[in-house]
C-alpha cells in the first residue's frame, strides 16, 4: 500500500507520504459526488458546485474586456484582466480551503497545504508538481516553486491559437496562492514565471510572501540563467488591489461559506464596475475631448490674431491720419469715422478671443482684491441696473493676489452682465471674497476665491457642461457673441486660477473663483507722467515684419520728430545695427517674427548697445513675454497713434539700465 504511486500530483520524495494521505482524504471528499440535472445542479459532499467552460474564464474574457476598452488601450485592457482574474481567484482559493478545511476536519497546515493541488486536480484547475527546493514552512520563508503541466488556461490560449506574450495562468496563480495562504495563515502571492501558453515548454510558477516574491524570482533567475531570458515577460500581482477586493469578499464570507454560486454573482460585480469604470474613462476622454476643442480654438485664435491685429492696427492707424486732415463739415468724415468704429469693434472681438486662448499679455501686480471689487461697485451698480441688488461680502483680511488689475475687472463685469441677464425681473447678485486654506488639486497654499452668486432662472445640466465654451450662448440671434463666460475662463486660467460652476433650474448660478493668494505688499499706484519731455531727435530702430504696419508707424513717428531706422526681420535689424554709428535711443519691435522673437533681438541688440531701451508691440506674443523675469514694456496691437506716441514717449523718459 505504501508503494502506491501519487496520482493526482508530482512531489519530492520526501513529501510523498503526506500526500498519499491527502490523496485519500481529497478523494473521498470527491467520491461523494451526485449530478441532478434536473435541478441544474451538482453537488459534491452537500456542497453545492457549477462547471464552468475553461476559454470564457480566459481567452474570452481577455477577450471581452479589450473589446469594451477599445483600439489602442490593449494594455489596460491586459493589465484589468489579470489583477480581476487573479483577485477573483485568490479570494475563491481562500473560500474554498476554510470550507474544505472545516469539511474534513484538518488543523494541521502542512496537511491543510497539501491537499490544496489534490484538491486542484479533482476541480480540473491543473496537475501540480513541487520541486524539492520548496520550502512550504508558516513563516517569512515560506517558499514553493511548482509546475501545472496542464494548466486549463494555458491549454484554453494554445487551442486557440493566439500568441501570449505575457504568462496566462492567472487564475491558477490566485487560486493556489489562496488556497496555501488560508492553510498557513500567511499573506502569499504567485507569480507564473514561464508558461506554455507564450510558448515555453511547462508553466512554472513561484509563491512568497508579498514582500519577497520579488527577491525569490530574482534569486532564480540567478540561478537558473538559462531561463532568465523567458522569464521577462512575468508579473508580480498587485497585492494592495486584490487586498482591496479580498477585504470586500470577506465581508461576503458567511454568504460564500453558505452558497458557492455567489461567486458568479461577484464575477457579475466585477462586470458591473468594469462598466462604471468604462463608462467613467469614457466620460473623462469626452471632457478631454472638450478640453482639447476649446485648446484647438484657442491655437486658431491666436495664429490669426498676430496678422488680425496687424491689418486692423494699419486700418485704424490710417483712418486716424485721415480724420486729421478731413474737414470736420466732409460728407467723407462720417464714411471714415465708421471704418474706425468698426476695426475698434473687430479688435475688441480679438481682444476676447486671446483671453478665452490665455494668449493676451497680462500686466500682474500685487493686488489687494476687495479694494478692486470696490472701485467696481458703481461701475456694476450701472451694468445690472436698480432692478437688481448688489451685495458686497468682503474678507476681514483684504485678500491679496498676483493679478492684472483690469483683466480681475473683465471677469466681474462679465459675470456681472451674465447675472443680470439670469435675472431679467430682479434679484440680488452677491459678490464675496475670502481667503482660505487651498485643497483644489492645481493650487497649493492660501486661496483667494471670489464668489459670484445669482438668483436667477439657473441652467439645466447640459446647459451647465457648455456654459464656458465659446461661441455657445443661450441668449437669442444678436445679443450675444457668446465669449462672455469663455473670456472669464481664459483669463481665470491664465491668472493660474480656477473657475467652477454650479447651477441648477430656478435656484440661480454661482461662479466660484479660486487664485493663489500672494503675501507680498501692494504694488504702488502709477507714477504721473504729466511732465513727459517732448519728443526730440532721437533715435528710435523698428522692427516690424508686416509692411503696412512698419511703414505706418515709421511715418507717424517721424512726424513726431523722431530719427526712424526700419528693418523688416530681426536679422535685417542686427545688421542695421551693426552698422549705425549714431547712439541708438529705443528698440520699437514685435514679439513675433521669423528667424528669432523680438525678445531673442532685443537681448542681441541690448549686448552690443548697453543702455539701449526697448518698447515691445504686438497683438500676440505666443507667451513668448510671459516666460521672461523681470520689467518690460509693451503696447498691444492695434493701438491709436497717439497711445503709440505716449507709450514711446514714457519709455524714453525713463532712465537707462
Amino acid at each position: 500500500m505504501t508503494d502506491t504511486p501519487l496520482k493526482t500530483v508530482r512531489v519530492p520524495e520526501g513529501m510523498t507520504p503526506l500526500f498519499r494521505r491527502a490523496e485519500e482524504v481529497v478523494s473521498s471528499y470527491f467520491g461523494q459526488r451526485e449530478d441532478r440535472p434536473e435541478m441544474g445542479s451538482i453537488e459534491i459532499f452537500g456542497q453545492r458546485y457549477i462547471l464552468v467552460r475553461a476559454a470564457s474564464l480566459s481567452v474570452e474574457f481577455f477577450g471581452m474586456v479589450a473589446e469594451i476598452y477599445g483600439p489602442g488601450r490593449e494594455a489596460e485592457a491586459e493589465e484589468f484582466s489579470r489583477n480581476i482574474l487573479y483577485d477573483l481567484a485568490h479570494a475563491i482559493g481562500k473560500s474554498d480551503a476554510k470550507n474544505f478545511h472545516a469539511k474534513m476536519g484538518l488543523e494541521d497546515p502542512i496537511a491543510r497545504l497539501s491537499a490544496g493541488p489534490i484538491h486542484f486536480a479533482h476541480t480540473g484547475w491543473a496537475f501540480v508538481e513541487i520541486f524539492s527546493e520548496s520550502n512550504p514552512t508558516p513563516g517569512p520563508d515560506y517558499y514553493l516553486v511548482y509546475d501545472h503541466p496542464y494548466s486549463f488556461e494555458s491549454d484554453a490560449w494554445v487551442q486557440s491559437g493566439k500568441p501570449r506574450q505575457h504568462p496566462s495562468c492567472i487564475m491558477n496563480s490566485g487560486y493556489s496562492s489562496g488556497w496555501c495562504e488560508e492553510s498557513f495563515g500567511l499573506k502569499l502571492v504567485a507569480s507564473e514565471i514561464l508558461c506554455r501558453a507564450k510558448g515555453d515548454d511547462c508553466c512554472r510558477f513561484i509563491m512568497a510572501p508579498p514582500d519577497r516574491i520579488e527577491a525569490r524570482v530574482r534569486a532564480y533567475k540567478a540561478t537558473s540563467p538559462e531561463l532568465a531570458r523567458r522569464m521577462e515577460a512575468h508579473s508580480i500581482p498587485d497585492f494592495f488591489s486584490r487586498k482591496r477586493l479580498d477585504e470586500e469578499l470577506r465581508e461576503s464570507r458567511s454568504q460564500l461559506e453558505e452558497r458557492v454560486d455567489l461567486r458568479t454573482r461577484e464575477l457579475v460585480l466585477a462586470g458591473e464596475r468594469l462598466k462604471a469604470e468604462v463608462a467613467e474613462r469614457r466620460r473623462m476622454e469626452e471632457r478631454l475631448r472638450q478640453a482639447d476643442k476649446m485648446e484647438a480654438i484657442g491655437r486658431l485664435s491666436g495664429g490669426i490674431a498676430h496678422d488680425f491685429n496687424n491689418l486692423l492696427t494699419v486700418i485704424q492707424g490710417y483712418t486716424s491720419l485721415a480724420l486729421r486732415v478731413v474737414e470736420p463739415d466732409s460728407a467723407a468724415r462720417p464714411f471714415i469715422e465708421e471704418v474706425l468704429r468698426a476695426s475698434e469693434s473687430a479688435a475688441s472681438l480679438t481682444s476676447q478671443l486671446l483671453a478665452f486662448s490665455r494668449q493676451q499679455v497680462l500686466s500682474p501686480k500685487v493686488l489687494d482684491l476687495n479694494a478692486v471689487v470696490r472701485s467696481l461697485a458703481q461701475l456694476l451698480r450701472r451694468v445690472i441696473g436698480e432692478h437688481i441688488v448688489l451685495d458686497l461680502v468682503l474678507a476681514p483680511e483684504k485678500p491679496r493676489i498676483h493679478a492684472d488689475a483690469g483683466q480681475i475687472e473683465q471677469v466681474l463685469v462679465n459675470l456681472a452682465v451674465n447675472a443680470r441677464d439670469a435675472m431679467p425681473r430682479g434679484g440680488t447678485l452677491r459678490i464675496e471674497t475670502r481667503l482660505t486654506r487651498g485643497d483644489h488639486a492645481s493650487l497649493r497654499g492660501d486661496e483667494v476665491q471670489i464668489l459670484v452668486q445669482d438668483d436667477g432662472e439657473g441652467m439645466d445640466e447640459a446647459t451647465l457642461s457648455r456654459v464656458f465654451e465659446p461661441f455657445f450662448t443661450t441668449k437669442e440671434r444678436g445679443k450675444g457673441t457668446g465669449l462672455g463666460l469663455a473670456t472669464v475662463y481664459g483669463i481665470v486660467s491664465q491668472s493660474r486660477g480656477e473657475i467652477h460652476a454650479t447651477s441648477r433650474p430656478g435656484e440661480g448660478s454661482s461662479f466660484e473663483i479660486v487664485l493663489p493668494a500672494t503675501h507680498e505688499p501692494v504694488a504702488p499706484g502709477e507714477v504721473a507722467r504729466e511732465r513727459l519731455p517732448a519728443p526730440t531727435a532721437r533715435t528710435i530702430l523698428l522692427v516690424e515684419d508686416e509692411d503696412g504696419v512698419r511703414k505706418l508707424f515709421a511715418e507717424v513717428l517721424r512726424k513726431a520728430g523722431y530719427r526712424v531706422h526700419t528693418a523688416g526681420d530681426p536679422l535685417e535689424a542686427i545688421a542695421l545695427s551693426s552698422k549705425l554709428a549714431e547712439p541708438l535711443e529705443l528698440l520699437l519691435t514685435d514679439v513675433v517674427m521669423p528667424h528669432m522673437s523680438g525678445r531673442q533681438l532685443a537681448k542681441v541688440l541690448e549686448a552690443a548697445r548697453p543702455g539701449l531701451r526697448v518698447l515691445y508691440m504686438s497683438g500676440y506674443t505666443d507667451h513668448i513675454l510671459e516666460s521672461e523675469t523681470g520689467d518690460w514694456e509693451l503696447i498691444q496691437k492695434p493701438c491709436s497713434l497717439d497711445a503709440l506716441l505716449l507709450k514711446v514717449r514714457i519709455v524714453l523718459s525713463t532712465e537707462r539700465k
